[in-house]
């Protein structure tokens, strides 16, 4: 008779769920995440409190010419520190009885699947939020720069207006007219010369990253230039409905780029019923950082059983917490292409 096997490792039923659970939720939130692809990754501390620091080396200048007698001087060696405290992103969803009364396993892996996509958009969400406009950074508050019309002004990366091809870093006001340009790809064209002129330095494959809303997608899709394009440079995007890359920069969709609500105003010079901000991230490398997410930091929850306040054991709770931070590390590898949806 065959020798039983024995699994001396530890692992038992009971250990081997939470992994399982745990490996379901990541999988489907690093497959979905947008704006962390493109980041300067920092993994998170331990036991050092709750802040994530970045450490920069700064761009050389252009160096001088060496002649032959003299000895040649040296230049220092700048780098600066970036830091931003943590913030933590969750959710948390039941699951009754009723519900999972036949197979409690697949209600609950189904659930712990969908919160890995949910937890997606919330951390990019707070990602666009860090290093864009700013959810109370918006339109007609208390610390934007004109008081007779709503004004938006970014985190740090500067605001493209296309229909100007002017660039702002400071906030400005949104009169009539301004940032009115729907998104194409001379738009696209036009914010890359501008990161060029800011000495950005592309990624490693020659080319920018954008990270764009579906309805400014659809806009650049709307060019008439687009099919040509495409057709010539990026068939194989096209037929899967992706903008590809345009201009030496490489899309992503998101929901969760950038956006603020504009508020309704009748001051003199803008009068809008409200709308939305949309802004594009157009960048190189070494634009902003997140923190780098693992299975140490970030893990699905699933709590049962019998207690006082359910006797009878009728739900299973599902949830996730993570730790996230998100700063722009340097200002003048990015640029925002916008535009302002108040018809």
């Amino acid at each position: 008779m065959a020798d039983l096997y024995t699994d001396s490792s530890g692992a038992t039923i009971t250990t081997m769920i939470p992994s399982y659970y745990d490996r379901v939720f990541l999988e489907r939130l690093m497959a979905n995440l947008v704006y962390q692809k493109f980041a300067v990754k920092k993994t998170l501390p331990r036991n050092e409190g709750a802040t994530v620091v970045w450490h920069q080396l700064l761009n050389p200048g252009a160096g001088y010419e060496l002649n032959e007698t003299g000895t040649p001087g040296t230049s220092a060696v700048s780098t600066r520190k970036v830091s931003a405290t943590i913030s933590w992103r969750a959710d948390l969803r039941n699951v009754t009885t009723r519900v999972s009364a036949t197979a409690v396993n697949p209600v609950v892996k189904e659930v712990a699947d969908s919160l890995g996509y949910g937890a997606a958009l919330n951390i990019d969400n707070y990602i666009s939020d860090q290093i864009g406009f700013g959810s109370a950074a918006s339109t007609g508050l208390a610390n934007a720069s004109s008081t007779k019309f709503p004004s938006a002004f970014t985190q740090g990366f500067p605001l493209f207006e296309a229909n100007r091809a002017s660039t702002f870093w400071a906030a400005i006001g949104l009169q009539n007219g301004l940032f009115s340009t729907v998104a194409t790809i001379a738009h696209v064209r036009k914010a890359v010369t501008e990161l060029k002129k800011l000495d950005a330095m592309p990624y490693d494959d020659g080319n920018y990253r954008g990270i764009v809303h579906p309805t400014v997608s659809d806009h650049i899709r709307a060019d008439s230039n687009f099919a040509t394009w495409m057709a010539y440079t990026n068939r194989s995007a096209m037929e899967r409905g992706r903008l590809g890359v345009i201009e030496r920069v490489l899309f992503e969709e998101s929901s969760q780029a950038m956006t603020v609500p504009v508020l309704s105003s009748t001051y003199s010079g803008y009068v809008s019923g409200g709308g939305s901000l949309y802004g594009t991230l157009i960048c190189g490398k070494g634009a902003y950082g997140v923190t780098k997410l693992s299975g140490e930091d970030a893990k699905v929850n699933i709590v049962s059983g019998r207690d006082k306040s359910d006797p009878l054991d009728q739900r299973t709770y599902v949830g996730y917490k993570v730790p996230v931070a998100a700063k722009i590390l340097n200002p003048s590898a990015g640029i925002i292409l916008t535009w302002l949806d108040d018809s």
